[in-house]
């Protein structure tokens, strides 16, 4: 059962509907006015669009942001009784697995290939903990096209996927999507979530670790904190990477910050007021300190998030970086403006979530085989990637957000060969479609699967 709970409501003084603006200049990499066009066609929210993947406009940085609104909302949009999302097909489900949709809190996170439940982590061998002691919980979806694509090419057999062309990507209008979730305890207040009955797996002390017990399945109340989109449009096969949060979740961290400032004086869902930066997005998933009690299922210690970049940048001295990503930050916060008190007016419960950010390629049509996208720039020192440069979302990256080598989407999506977590699994040659994280694991997985390994610890 999914479910809508009570009706939410943004502050007052943010109820006043921004009026669509011309775009104020010729190129994508200078001051603009955000959103390019009218977007009254968006709403009422039960009758958004489904944006135009085959005839994306790509000309400016806002046109990125907007496609990113509009797709949050048409796969949050009411079809059925519960949003559109939730329909979508898990990568379980590609594999024949209809019981592996039971969701697994975050256990680690790697640049190297791993089964598809350890990528679905998002910090280095972290658990993210709410201020409850209840693990936050991952969910993923695969829409149609994409599903279709794997299928028609029998991209689920290791062997068709190791000998797929390498420079073909992903179609047009193909979606990859990942959302976090918190347990909702009895008597907490739900009103600005969106909140649904799920199973989740529980967990278990195994040789001095904590693990997945899949003999433990737990009956819960969940609500949505975290969202990803990655969804390919025409001239961009790497995707465009969107993240959205619940606005409560987590403080800004201020510029100018020390190891002592506290980031905010206010609770937030998983912040405590008076926090310094120091006790921010401390990862405790190697450590010792970090206990299970399994009785209870309460974890310790609690993890304090904090936002690292509100827009998903730094301050840049980089003249190549400077204008296009004053734009971007600019575009995502009008963009919020424009659409959130919209959401408030029809008492809808999305008012209450916000784009982070997103991130993609400046050129059109540049992805291909034996791309580490490691940095900014590519070889020949042209700006290669664009929009939210350090793009994390505080519940999906609480642990890597300035982590050089994990602190944006591309950092860990790319299109090297993969290689294997254990010796008797084949690599994945360098292909467009490793691009997608879903894809590289269920090739994993499914290597596992035919040589009869357990894909998930058990509890003794």
């Amino acid at each position: 059962m999914k479910q809508y709970m009570s009706k939410a409501a943004l502050a007052a003084g943010a109820l006043m509907v921004f009026a669509s603006a011309p775009w104020a200049e010729a190129n994508a990499y200078g001051g603009s006015s955000c959103p390019t066009e009218d977007i009254s066609n968006w709403f009422p929210h039960s009758q958004t669009p489904e944006p135009d993947n085959a005839g994306f406009d790509s000309s400016t940085i806002c046109n990125f942001h907007e496609w990113s609104w509009q797709m949050f909302l048409w796969l949050t949009q009411d079809v059925d009784g519960e949003p559109r999302f939730l329909s979508f097909a898990s990568p379980y489900e590609l594999l024949g697995l209809e019981t592996r949709g039971i969701m697994m809190p975050r256990m680690g996170k790697s640049n190297k290939a791993e089964t598809f439940d350890e990528f679905l982590q998002a910090g280095t061998d972290g658990i993210f903990v709410d201020e409850n002691g209840n693990a936050v919980y991952y969910s993923q979806y695969l829409d149609d096209t994409y599903v279709k694509f794997m299928e028609d090419n029998d991209l689920t057999n290791p062997d068709s996927a190791r000998a797929f062309e390498a420079t073909t990507s992903f179609p047009i209008g193909s979606l990859e999507l990942k959302a976090s979730w918190k347990i909702v305890e009895d008597g907490e207040d739900t009103d600005k979530f969106f909140t649904m009955k799920s199973s989740v797996y529980g967990l278990a002390n195994k040789g001095g670790k904590i693990v997945i017990d899949t003999s433990d399945i737990r009956q819960v109340t969940l609500a949505l904190v975290g969202f990803h989109i990655g969804g390919v449009v025409k001239g961009h096969p790497e995707m465009i990477w969107a993240t959205f949060e619940q606005v409560e979740n987590a403080p800004n961290v201020p510029a100018g910050f020390t190891p002592s400032t506290v980031i905010s004086e206010d609770d937030y869902t998983f912040y405590k007021a008076g926090t310094p930066f120091s006790g921010c997005n401390i990862n405790y998933g190697k450590s010792p300190e970090l206990k299970l009690d399994e009785a209870t299922q309460k974890l310790s210690p609690i993890t304090q998030a904090c936002r690292q970049y509100e827009f998903g940048n730094s301050a840049v001295n980089d003249p190549k970086l400077q204008k296009s990503v004053e734009t971007n930050d600019l575009n995502v916060s009008d963009m919020n403006k424009a659409v959130m008190p919209r959401l408030a007016q029809e008492d809808d419960v999305w008012a209450n979530y916000r784009e982070v950010g997103a991130i993609w390629f400046r050129p059109t049509n540049a992805l291909k085989p034996g791309m580490t996208l490691a940095t900014d720039f590519d070889a020949e020192g042209n700006q290669l990637l664009i929009g939210s440069l350090k793009l994390s979302n505080a519940t999906i990256e609480t642990f890597t957000q300035v982590q050089s080598t994990m602190n944006n989407c591309f950092r860990c999506h790319n299109t090297e060969q993969v290689f294997p977590p254990s010796a008797d699994l084949m690599p994945l040659p360098a292909k467009n479609i490793n691009i997608s994280h879903a894809f590289q694991n269920i090739y994993f997985w499914s290597q596992q699967m035919k040589n009869g390994d357990e894909l998930l610890p058990a509890k003794d």
